[in-house]
């Protein structure tokens, strides 16, 4: 028996029967706008199942579902620590404060004890003080704010030189 996650996420075919889903992977500019900010905007808070938040937002702003999906994983496990760093810096830097030691304790994540890893990573979080959250609250709107102005534009490029993204990705 071979083991696989195609099972688990929707084909096209499921995407183009299903109304809602249909709806929510629609190329249109204000769904890619609204999808790629929500992605972006999720992406840098340091919650847990961030492609879960993105998908209820994306339901409730009708924005493009696939594309805030892919954008929630760029903080996965293997960016948590230099994007982490890097909020950190944004939050010290508005703040004129030196920056701390900014040390990681040893992580351990165990589903049986969900709600004690969230409490753990809690008091981290939040001993990091002002700069932290400071870096996160900047960062996620300031990122979210750019990409939906970026598509906008680039949607308004591509229609002064009267064609359709469709057509210039051929």
């Amino acid at each position: 028996m071979k083991w696989s996650l195609r099972k688990w996420f929707p084909t096209t075919k499921k995407f183009q029967k299903n109304a809602l889903l249909k709806k929510l992977s629609r190329f249109e500019k204000e769904s890619i706008a609204r999808g790629v900010a929500i992605g972006l905007f999720i992406n840098f808070l340091p919650i847990p199942f961030q492609a879960l938040w993105a998908s209820l937002l994306c339901v409730y702003f009708k924005a493009n579902l696939p594309i805030a999906v892919s954008l929630s994983f760029i903080n996965n496990p293997f960016t948590f620590i230099p994007i982490n760093y890097f909020l950190y810096k944004v939050g010290t830097l508005i703040l004129g404060e030196p920056s701390k030691s900014f040390s990681f304790p040893e992580f351990r994540f165990d589903l049986g004890h969900f709600l004690t890893s969230l409490e753990f990573f809690k008091e981290w979080a939040l001993g990091l003080g002002k700069p932290y959250l400071l870096g996160i609250f900047v960062v996620s709107l300031s990122t979210s704010t750019l990409g939906y102005l970026l598509i906008q534009a680039f949607w308004a490029i591509l229609r002064k030189y009267s064609c359709t993204p469709l057509e210039r990705m051929k």
